[in-house]
């Protein structure tokens, strides 16, 4: 019986997710229409009748914590996205493969944070939800850092940059199964470069 596959899109604020998410279900990457857990989508359209931004947040938080462990206990395939902030989200990629998954995690991320800024204020001038500045700057290192441990303990790592996403889509730049790591590209973005460097 084959494993069952979690795939993860992971990254800070402004990076693109949703838009590899995309990019990636029209490709047929996820190998069928599979659940997309997506807390940004579910507090859009169940949630607005909560008039605080923050209590918002973290009920559409808390429905895609639960959701994900329901879908894991489940043993089906799905896709979740997350900023992968906090170190909870390291827990989850090894208690998917405690249940029998097979982890497959997708990182996309620019390498100056100030352009997730830029994304973000953009997003919110085409109806998408607002990330304040200073959250999304506190952010990015922890994410970052979360996600140099998450390359190598996931079963499958894809990196994406997103730099140039506003000319055409993310570039793949390096795959890593475990330790062993193949880079796609000639040169290396900086960014990727310190996240599969040795810790």
């Amino acid at each position: 019986m084959s494993k069952p596959t979690f795939h993860l899109l992971a990254g800070p604020n402004g990076a693109g997710k949703s838009t590899l998410y995309r990019a990636l279900a029209a490709g047929g990457t996820f190998g069928g229409e599979l659940e997309f857990v997506n807390a940004d989508l579910y507090e859009r359209s169940h949630l607005q009748h909560i008039a605080d931004p923050q209590k918002r947040s973290e009920a559409a938080r808390e429905w895609a914590d639960g959701r994900r462990e329901a879908l894991l206990h489940a043993r089906v395939d799905f896709v979740s996205e997350t900023v992968f902030s906090h170190e909870s989200k390291l827990n989850l990629v090894s208690q998917a493969q405690s249940l029998g998954y097979q982890v497959v995690l997708y990182v996309v991320s620019v390498g100056d944070r100030r352009r997730l800024l830029a994304r973000v204020s953009q997003r919110v001038q085409e109806g998408g939800h607002s990330v304040p500045a200073k959250r999304i700057l506190e952010r990015y290192p922890r994410t970052m850092a979360n996600l140099k441990k998450a390359v190598r303990r996931a079963d499958l790592a894809f990196v994406y940059d997103a730099a140039e996403v506003e000319r055409g889509a993310h570039v793949l730049v390096a795959m890593c199964e475990k330790e062993q790591t193949t880079l796609l590209v000639k040169k290396l973005p900086a960014w990727v470069a310190t996240l599969l460097a040795a810790a």
